[in-house]
């Protein structure tokens, strides 16, 4: 399998619990384009560290691109709305993603997720940022290797196109990136909130809250 759906323990538990629900956040996001590192770098990574046991985060690097190919057996071709700078970029997150979910342990995934991105998204050039952030955010070597390996190989095209696929069935379809979906649905209205005020929309969701609601306007 490309994906491991892989949920932390402490998330399932907290999810089983009737006194807290957990926030689904899935980003649908470009590695080049402004809206999508704004959120990343202003809205997300600075609250995760508190919101961490509140949320489940998906990253979904593809965004207004397209992908097809000849037959089963012929290579990916992708068009990105930044260019092929772009494609590579989504390319290398992507791979970043799935190697840590494979080889990184499990508590700590979406740290590192959320970490690897926001850092690329904050480099002077984010299509070519992932092996020095993959350092910067402590990946261990086999992670950083499986990255490597992964971008140089069918393994990146068949990650990205698994993006595409699920960007596609978006529904209502994409318009804006980053489209973000709070718990499996779109509302324009809480994306417009997450990209001024993301703890507070999270803090709204939540039965049981986090210290942090009590110092956002929510």
């Amino acid at each position: 399998m490309i994906y491991s759906h892989n949920i932390h323990s402490f998330k399932i538990n907290a999810q089983l619990s009737p006194e807290r629900n957990i926030v689904k956040v899935d980003v649908y996001y470009e590695s080049l384009c402004g809206d999508s590192k704004r959120f990343i770098i202003t809205q997300l990574a600075p609250s995760y560290e508190q919101l961490k046991d509140y949320i489940h985060v998906t990253l979904i690097p593809y965004g207004k691109a397209t992908h097809a190919r000849e037959s089963a057996t012929s290579p990916w071709q992708f068009q990105c709305q930044h260019g092929p700078a772009e494609c590579r970029g989504n390319k290398a997150q992507a791979c970043a993603i799935n190697a840590i979910k494979f080889s990184e342990v499990a508590e700590n995934q979406e740290q590192l997720m959320v970490n690897v991105v926001s850092c690329a998204m904050s480099s002077k050039n984010p299509s070519t940022a992932v092996p020095q952030c993959a350092r910067d955010v402590g990946l261990s070597e086999e992670t950083r290797r499986a990255i490597d390996s992964c971008t140089k190989s069918s393994l990146g095209d068949d990650l990205l196109a698994a993006n595409g696929d699920k960007t596609a069935a978006l529904n209502p379809p994409l318009t804006f990136v980053p489209t973000i979906v709070i718990n499996g649905v779109y509302s324009k209205e809480n994306e417009d909130e997450a990209l001024r005020n993301f703890v507070g929309l999270i803090c709204r969701q939540l039965t049981q809250k986090p210290s942090v609601c009590s110092e956002s306007r929510t």
